[in-house]
């Protein structure tokens, strides 16, 4: 067994001896004030693990689902994010001057913005995605530490002629919080999933295939024929329960159940159907919406504002799009910016639910929830940004790097 970590100030004494009159026996005896030191506990598995052994109480506390969705919340932060412009190497911005956190150089073929197929695509449960289509393979990133794993595509992938991938996604294995907590290495316990297109006559054959890290093998491909491709291969998935989102061309989503292994097309709301083609692509946000629900968020660059539409359930079973809610933007962009200024969504944190957006000079994070909107910068350049969120396990004990470049 290893040795247990006593935390300072707390008496390890057994619980017998402690009297009435003690001060830290009266803390600890208080199951309210017990749960809010605990979650003040470095997320760290060594952490919970060794706390957990003190006594069988805090082992009770600290095993309950419900204490652990808390922990998460506590210590699960937005730390800051990747930005990507065109023919440039995504560049790591803190959302706070304390949060220096990301420790490690770009991985091969992303350092370099003319390098054959290095494509970033996104952030999720603190490790990153690299697809290096020119070698075959996947990298999968974990920035703080500098970690790497390679993939390479399945055979049929690798050597389809006319197949070619043009997005995929990552994603760690530890569904739940108490899983991911006691993680020791997400780089080992991952499961990838590439979505690749095949063109022909008027339509288009989309396949997915689901690679597990445990048993180091790909799945069965998994195919549909539909007359539209991905949006933008930049745009990274939006995972929702137990699916993976993509926004096609024409405003429709591709959903690929890696559960039930099912692939579909959901049709976007009616009041969409006149939407086609290139502006859907910065106009549309695939949301986590409310109840752990598929939502949208469409911008509307006319009347200002984005609507919020939510996939719900009535009571025989028929699943619809509802409009939940409108944000209006006229705080951000006054009436005059209609005429010159490009409104964009530009990226999305599934974990804080909060959208990015970008004018033609100025960048801002808005949350949906509050509707609140935060500043991020000004661009000297016109070129596009995409952003890319980068949330991990909070801790601040962490020391300083240096390698993030500034603007």
């Amino acid at each position: 067994m290893e040795p247990v970590e006593i935390p300072q100030g707390v008496d390890a004494r057994p619980e017998c001896s402690l009297t009435p009159t003690d001060s830290v026996s009266k803390v600890l005896s208080d199951d309210d004030l017990l749960i809010e030191i605990l979650l003040r506990l470095t997320p760290k598995p060594s952490s919970l693990r060794n706390t957990s052994l003190i006594y069988k109480r805090w082992r009770r506390i600290l095993f309950d689902p419900q204490f652990l969705g808390r922990f998460r919340k506590h210590h699960w932060k937005l730390l800051g994010f990747f930005y990507q412009q065109f023919n440039e190497a995504p560049i790591f911005t803190p959302i706070s001057d304390q949060l220096d956190l990301i420790a490690a150089a770009l991985p091969e073929n992303l350092s370099d913005p003319y390098s054959l197929g290095g494509v970033f695509l996104g952030c999720r449960n603190g490790i990153t995605l690299v697809l290096d289509c020119a070698r075959h393979k996947a990298i999968i990133w974990e920035p703080t530490t500098g970690g790497k794993n390679h993939v390479a595509f399945p055979p049929a992938v690798s050597h389809g002629f006319e197949t070619s991938v043009v997005s995929a996604a990552v994603m760690c294995s530890a569904r739940d919080v108490h899983q991911h907590l006691h993680n020791e290495n997400c780089l080992s316990t991952f499961e990838l999933v590439l979505v690749c297109q095949e063109d022909f006559a008027n339509q288009t054959k989309v396949s997915v295939c689901l690679y597990d890290s445990k048993s180091n093998t790909w799945g069965d491909i998994i195919s549909m024929t539909d007359t539209c491709k991905i949006a933008n291969a930049a745009r990274p998935s939006v995972m929702v329960g137990n699916a993976l989102y993509w926004l096609l061309s024409g405003a429709n989503i591709l959903e690929f159940d890696f559960e039930r292994q099912t692939l579909v097309v959901i049709e976007k709301p009616t009041t969409y159907a006149h939407v086609t083609g290139s502006s859907v692509d910065m106009s549309f946000q695939i949301l986590r919406g409310e109840d752990n629900c598929l939502g949208l968020a469409v911008l509307s660059k006319l009347k200002l504002s984005i609507e919020l539409w939510g996939r719900k359930s009535n009571g025989d079973g028929i699943v619809s799009w509802v409009l939940q809610k409108c944000v209006q933007l006229d705080e951000l962009f006054s009436k005059p910016a209609r005429r010159k200024n490009v409104i964009l969504l530009a990226g999305y944190d599934e974990d804080t639910n909060a959208i990015f957006l970008s004018s033609d000079s100025h960048d801002f994070i808005l949350q949906l929830e509050s509707a609140q909107f935060r500043y991020i910068g000004r661009r000297e350049c016109t070129h596009f940004r995409m952003y890319y969120p980068y949330t991990n396990f909070y801790i601040a004990e962490r020391p300083p790097q240096s390698w993030i470049k500034e603007e």
